[in-house]
Parts: structure tokens; C-alpha cells; sequence
């Protein structure tokens, strides 16, 4: 019975025909536009994947690997991504700015990072500079896209050489037989000779950065960090009000409190964009700062403003560098009624309530902090307890200080 249904099955296959042909092998220029088409639909894996066969079948075509490249650097792994962006580099030192930029936030090594920054903003500059001659439609993004690339060199310049200038320091400590604990952080002090190394180079491309786009905030909080470090926090302060200016306006709460108290602070941090005539209310207000870039700024960059983690970095700035909190306060509020699932917003507001004598406030705040951190299942080892845990101490002693018990 078993062979005669073999027969029979073998002999349908020959009315059939006979074998049948080999389908049709899919180019990678087709694989390419599955890729393209699957991320519209943020099919991510799809588009992986279809990229990765793309490349298997023409390794030299730098149009394939730029793609496969980039989008490993936003979705993973990070380690393969950081092959096919090299493998980019070799085919196409020259042209291309973006490989470079992801390489300088990939690669492990600092120096190495500030290599391809660096490499990466100067074809930026060669794309920009063309395509202004030719008065492409490209050179306005282009004009954003270098002074960011050119703040984020300025960030890597001034970070690299922060962490030169404290292993100095500890150096000389341990010398002088102090010890490492005895140095501390550079702090407003003047930085030291690695800071100093990089001022002038870090100052011109924040100008460049400034020209190219006169609307971005990043410089001006660059330089305010810049001038901070410097031991400068008077001039960190007025660079730091004019990047704010550019998107900060008061909330209606600042507004009358300055109304109440005659003073210049105020501003709600909640994503709008000041008008030029807001400009001088900003000069009057209070503040410094620096920003955040959590996923939460999505929204924000859609209507302009900066990131979230932008203005987070900005508001830590205003706590150092403003002798009022309320500007930073208000910020800070604004940015978690944006999104309250930060800690480091949480726990912000909570230190910037603290360091305004609102005590009964700042305890509220941060337990509001604590809860979110155990929902998020952080545990008593992790370091960010412990920062909310100092300053749970530090607030419960200024409270037992004016005879106050801290909200339950």
C-alpha cells in the first residue's frame, strides 16, 4: 500500500510538470526597501534584518552598511553596531558624518570617542559648508545638526579634561600624603591645567555652534557649564539665562510670585518656547542650568523645546549657580507633571525644596521619590538610594531643627 501511494505520488508530479523552478532570488536593493519600509512601521527587527542580508550580499555598498550601521546604534547590539559603523568608516572615510557621531557615543574609550566625534564634525562642517554654496534645501537641518555635533565635542573636551584635572588632583594628594578623600570635586574653583587646555578651542566651537544655530539653547547652557567650571558663575549665569530665554517662559505661578516678592524669578520648564519679547524678563529671572535627555523629551523636541534630560541638566545648574530655588522649582515641577516616572527629577525638586528652607515640602517631594524608586524595584544597595537616602537624613535633621515632624 505504501509504494503504490510513492507511484502514485511520483506520477502527479510528473503530469505536474516535473521539478519546479527556483523562485526568483530577492536582490538587496529590494532587501533595502523592505528595511526602509518595515521602520516606517518601526518593525525594527524586520528592517535588521533585511539590512544584515543586504550587506551580506554587497559588503562594499556603503549605502547598505550606513544603514545597518545606524540603525544598530539605535536599537542593538551595540557591539555588531559598532563593527558595521567601523567597516563604514573603512569604505567611506570621508563622507558620511553619522557613523562618526554614533562611533563617539559607542566606543568605550574616551579618547577614542573624541577621535570620531571629532572626525565626525569636521565632515559635518565640509556637508554644511557644500551645501550652503549650493543652497540646498538640506543646509537649515544640516546648520542644526552641527551645532549639536559640535556641543556634544565641547561636552566630551570638557569631560575628558574634568576627569584629567581630578586625577591630578588625587595624584598630588596622595603625594602630600592626604589622600585621595581630601581632594574633592573641582567644583567653581577655576578648574585646573586640563580644563584651561581645552577653554579656548571649547569657546570657539560654541560660537561656531551659536552661528550656525542662533535658536538652539545648547551652547549657551555649554558655556554656562564652561564658565562654571571655570570658577566663573557670574558669566555662567548670564550664558545660562540666555539659553534658557530661547525656550522658558514664566508659569503663572512664577509670575505671581514675582509680582509678590519683586524678584526676577520664574519660568515653568514646561516644554514652551519664549518669544523674543520674552527676553528680557528672562535677563530679570533667576536661574541656571543645564539639561536631561531621557526618553521622556520626545515630546518636547516635537514642538522645539529641548529635551527633557536637557532641562534637568539645566535646572541642576540653576541650584548651583542661583541664590533663589524658585526658577528651578518651578522647572522641575513642570518637567514631572510632563512625565513623573524620573527619579532624578523627583529627587531634584526635593533638593532644590531643601536648599530653599522648604523643608515640610522637600520631605513630601522626596517620599513622593522613594515610592516611585521601590515601584521601579530599586534596592537598598543601589547607589540612588543612597542619594535619596542622604537626603531623607539631611531634611529629617533641618525638620527635627525647627521642631517639625516630616509628612507622612
Amino acid at each position: 500500500m505504501a509504494k503504490g501511494k510513492g507511484k502514485a505520488a511520483a506520477a502527479r508530479k510528473g503530469a505536474a510538470g516535473g521539478p519546479r523552478a527556483p523562485a526568483a532570488r530577492i536582490s538587496a536593493q529590494q532587501l533595502y526597501e523592505q528595511a526602509q519600509l518595515a521602520l516606517k512601521f518601526d518593525d525594527f527587527d524586520s528592517a535588521r534584518m533585511a539590512l544584515r542580508k543586504a550587506v551580506k550580499m554587497e559588503p562594499k555598498n556603503v549605502e547598505y552598511v550606513d544603514a545597518l550601521g545606524a540603525l544598530l546604534a539605535e536599537v542593538g547590539p551595540e557591539e555588531e553596531a559598532v563593527e558595521v559603523l567601523k567597516q563604514s568608516v573603512v569604505l567611506s572615510p570621508d563622507t558620511g558624518y553619522e557613523k562618526y557621531l554614533y562611533l563617539g557615543q559607542l566606543l568605550e574609550s574616551p579618547e577614542d570617542a573624541l577621535a570620531a566625534t571629532r572626525k565626525g564634525v569636521s565632515v559635518l562642517q565640509a556637508t554644511h559648508a557644500a551645501a550652503q554654496a549650493a543652497a540646498s534645501k538640506e543646509a537649515p537641518l544640516l546648520s542644526k545638526a552641527l551645532a549639536a555635533a559640535m556641543c556634544s565635542l565641547c561636552e566630551m573636551l570638557m569631560g575628558l579634561a574634568a576627569a584629567r584635572d581630578q586625577e591630578e588632583r588625587e595624584r598630588q594628594a596622595e603625594a602630600s600624603g592626604q589622600g585621595a578623600g581630601a581632594c574633592g570635586g573641582a567644583g567653581p574653583s577655576g578648574g585646573g591645567a586640563g580644563l584651561a587646555a581645552v577653554a579656548e578651542e571649547v569657546e570657539h566651537m560654541l560660537s561656531l555652534a551659536s552661528t550656525a544655530d542662533p535658536n538652539s539653547p545648547e551652547p549657551g547652557q555649554a558655556l554656562a557649564s564652561l564658565r562654571y567650571e571655570q570658577g566663573r558663575p557670574a558669566e555662567a549665569l548670564e550664558a545660562l539665562k540666555r539659553s534658557m530665554a530661547l525656550w522658558y517662559t514664566p508659569s503663572a505661578k512664577e509670575g505671581e510670585e514675582e509680582d509678590e516678592e519683586g524678584e526676577g524669578a520664574g519660568g515653568s520648564g514646561r516644554g514652551k518656547k519664549a518669544d523674543g519679547d520674552d527676553d528680557e524678563a528672562m535677563e530679570d529671572a533667576s536661574g541656571s542650568g543645564s539639561g536631561d535627555g531621557s526618553e521622556s523629551g520626545s515630546e518636547d523636541e516635537d514642538d522645539g523645546s529641548p529635551s527633557y534630560e536637557f532641562r534637568i541638566e539645566s535646572a541642576k545648574l540653576l541650584l548651583e549657580l542661583e541664590d533663589t530655588t524658585s526658577t528651578a522649582i518651578d522647572v522641575l515641577e513642570g518637567l514631572i507633571e510632563e512625565d513623573d516616572r524620573v527619579p532624578d527629577a523627583w529627587h531634584l525638586l526635593a533638593l532644590a525644596y531643601y536648599s530653599g528652607h522648604q523643608y515640610s515640602e522637600a520631605a513630601e517631594v522626596l517620599a513622593k521619590g522613594q515610592a516611585l524608586l521601590k515601584a521601579m524595584g530599586a534596592g537598598p544597595e543601589d547607589d540612588i538610594t543612597h542619594v535619596f537616602s542622604d537626603l531623607e537624613s539631611a531634611i529629617k535633621e533641618a525638620l527635627a531643627l525647627e521642631g517639625q515632624q516630616p509628612a507622612q
